[in-house]
This record gives structure tokens, C-alpha cells and sequence, in this order.
């Protein structure tokens, strides 16, 4: 397989791509999201959701 290259800085290596919580957090403390990126040069691969908010009603 082949290892993840940063478009940015070209370091090779799933090692290399970390993430973290956001500060921002619901009222029991969970993150609303996390970071993914690069920890040599700091490129953001994404902003993935950890809290979804789903309707409490249906509209069908």
C-alpha cells in the first residue's frame, strides 16, 4: 500500500497525519469536531463532525 504523501511539505506517512478536538464542545463536554492535518507543517487534510444533531420531529 501506498504511505500518504503531504501535498504541502511531501512527508510520507500515515504517522505524520494526526488530529484534535476542537475547543468549541456541547454542554456535556464532547467535541463538536475534529482537525485532521499535518504534524510537520500543519496542512489541514479536514474538519470531520463528532456531534450530529438530528430533527426531533419528522416532516413526512
Amino acid at each position: 500500500m501506498t504511505e500518504p504523501k503531504c501535498p504541502e511539505c511531501q512527508v510520507t506517512g500515515i504517522e505524520h497525519i494526526v488530529s484534535k478536538d476542537s475547543e468549541e464542545a456541547t454542554e456535556t463536554k464532547d467535541p463538536w469536531f475534529n482537525v485532521a492535518y499535518c504534524d510537520k507543517c500543519g496542512y489541514i487534510y479536514g474538519v470531520f463532525a463528532k456531534v450530529v444533531h438530528r430533527a426531533t420531529s419528522s416532516v413526512w
